[in-house]
């Protein structure tokens, strides 16, 4: 990666907000894990790397074609690889102090955790008035690979090298420059992913870019100024399939597609499946069985017959993105079918279709081979109404309270999440928690199945904690005060049975002094000493001679 500084302002923006300075490439156990213990392998398989990629993709929502394209281009899959300008590992990190340098060369998980961190950053990018920095697709998502056209090229940098136009003047005046780093990754993202030849026509979307959207100096090293926030590009955008889950529908993207036994091609076929079968995803996608450079997984699949097999994700387009089976929504919702007629509660909707009403629907898509796929959803804008909570003093080790039955209820701590739970069916939550100091915020929100938050509910910590027992000094049948220590502040109250016969307050350096009249010898005093939240402790004292 020949990563380029940004201009300081929005760089120093992007480390503070980001990292507050500090490296966060500490990797998630949860994605690694699901390689098993491939990330500690001192040489993992060429399926292996591909698992980690994947999955460091998933879980930082990102297109794994894209990680791991750019992977390849930087180091073509090698954690060994240093590079002559500083680069380190598989994903060629460069001049980023905050990341263990170390760890870097040795860990090839936390050297992808790293490259997708700096990635990731690029996609966030704001300037100081909160507009994006580089240039977006209008409505397309993280999901969409086309959108990820100008992170890929702030990866290596926004420098005049990686323009998309070519702006010298002669006979390429115009162009496409497809020395650029960006074209370089889509074009291999192509090939690998999509299974492209390398001289067939291209897959992706183009941007409609001109000379004018991009201000630099042919001469200069300045990063380019970019003129157009947002293109248009109406057809041809590509989701990435690796987000489709079980119970999801796609359709074959070409003809003759070979349905095999497992994930690979070792086995003879189960049969073929034209362009535009409609299958259903069976289950999680796995890798190749194999030790292949391919970058594509294979998705089990279940087709309109009945079979049951394995096809790769090159082959692979979701049938209708932008809205899941059985899902919620708490925002508007824009449906893309890619192929077939759709019908939205029984009226006939064009392909990019949005949504702004609450209530529920059902789609219905008749592909373009006459299977029916029917997908029912819900839109809920409403917020669950504001959850109950008891009180809660510096002795409770509950928090508990009420809130919408089945939402999930998040705990916070001085504003700190905790932990989250769910609501049962009579609305009762309860979590266990250690004993906070009394002062200190408990605060409750909960989130419905559509995703909607109430009104956070907040309770101060009391304070149950009774003060420490007084030092009382000797009183005898002479005193005419009662004199010690106790809690800064607190008020002291001295009793003869249950006649108040004196008090005061303690000062601050915890002493105090109760006048009293003269008791007595053998007389029982109580002295109690009572703090700020009305909590007491009493010490009984007897009047000597």
């Amino acid at each position: 990666m020949k990563s380029f500084l940004l201009k300081f302002g929005l760089i120093t923006a992007i480390t503070v907000s980001l990292f507050n300075g500090k490296a966060s490439a500490e990797t998630n156990t949860t994605w690694t894990s699901k390689c098993g213990d491939a990330s500690k392998v001192k040489s993992p398989s060429l399926q292996q790397i591909n698992c980690l990629l994947t999955y460091a993709a998933i879980n930082a929502d990102i297109p794994p074609e894209v990680v791991k394209t750019v992977a390849w281009r930087e180091s073509g899959w090698k954690q060994s690889k240093l590079s002559s300008d500083g680069g380190i590992g598989i994903m060629q990190i460069t001049n980023q102090p905050r990341y263990d340098q170390k760890r870097l060369k040795t860990d090839i998980a936390y050297n992808i955790q790293a490259g997708v961190e700096i990635l990731n950053e690029k996609y966030s990018w704001k300037q100081t008035d909160g507009t994006y920095t580089l240039p977006r697709i209008k409505d397309a998502n993280r999901h969409t690979i086309e959108n990820w056209y100008f992170p890929i090229m702030a990866y290596n940098g926004i420098k005049r090298v990686n323009s998309p136009i070519i702006k010298t003047q002669g006979t390429n005046y115009g162009k496409i420059n497809t020395a650029a780093y960006q074209e370089i990754v889509l074009n291999l993202l192509e090939m690998q992913s999509y299974l492209r030849d390398e001289d067939g026509p291209n897959i992706l979307a183009k941007f409609p870019f001109t000379t004018s959207d991009f201000d630099y100096s042919p001469d200069s090293d300045e990063d380019i100024v970019f003129k157009v926030p947002l293109y248009t590009i109406n057809e041809g955008l590509h989701e990435s399939p690796y987000f489709m889950k079980k119970g999801d529908l796609a359709y074959v993207t070409v003809d003759k597609v070979k349905l095999r036994p497992d994930s690979s091609t070792l086995k003879k076929e189960l049969g073929t499946l034209n362009k535009y079968t409609t299958l259903t995803i069976y289950d999680e996608f796995k890798f190749d069985i194999g030790n292949d450079h391919n970058q594509f997984v294979w998705f089990k699949v279940k087709s309109p017959d009945g079979k049951i097999g394995f096809i790769p994700s090159a082959y692979l387009n979701p049938m209708v993105t932008g809205v899941a089976n059985g899902a919620f929504y708490n925002k508007d919702v824009k449906i893309h079918v890619n192929e077939g007629v759709a019908t939205l509660n029984g009226t006939r909707i064009n392909n990019d279709y949005l949504i702004s009403k609450v209530g529920s629907y059902t789609l219905v898509v008749k592909s373009k081979v006459a299977n029916t796929t029917t997908i029912k959803f819900m839109i809920d804008k409403t917020k669950p109404t504001t959850p109950t909570m008891s009180t809660v003093s510096d002795q409770s080790t509950t928090v508990t309270g009420t809130a919408e039955a089945g939402s999930t209820v998040k705990l916070y701590i001085n504003g700190k999440f905790q932990k989250s739970t769910t609501a049962a069916s009579n609305k009762s939550y309860k979590f266990t928690v250690s004993k906070q100091k009394s002062g200190s915020t408990v605060s409750v929100t909960a989130t419905d199945k559509a995703g909607n938050v109430s009104a956070t509910k907040s309770l101060k910590v009391l304070d149950k904690t009774p003060p420490a027992l007084p030092v009382v000094n000797k009183v005898t049948s002479k005193s005419k005060t009662v004199t010690g220590s106790a809690e800064k502040n607190a008020s002291v109250k001295v009793y003869r049975g249950s006649t108040l016969i004196g008090q005061s307050s303690v000062n601050s350096s915890g002493k105090f002094s109760v006048s009293i009249k003269v008791q007595k010898a053998n007389t029982y005093l109580k002295v109690y000493v009572i703090d700020k939240s009305g909590n007491k402790s009493v010490r009984t004292i007897k009047v000597v001679k």
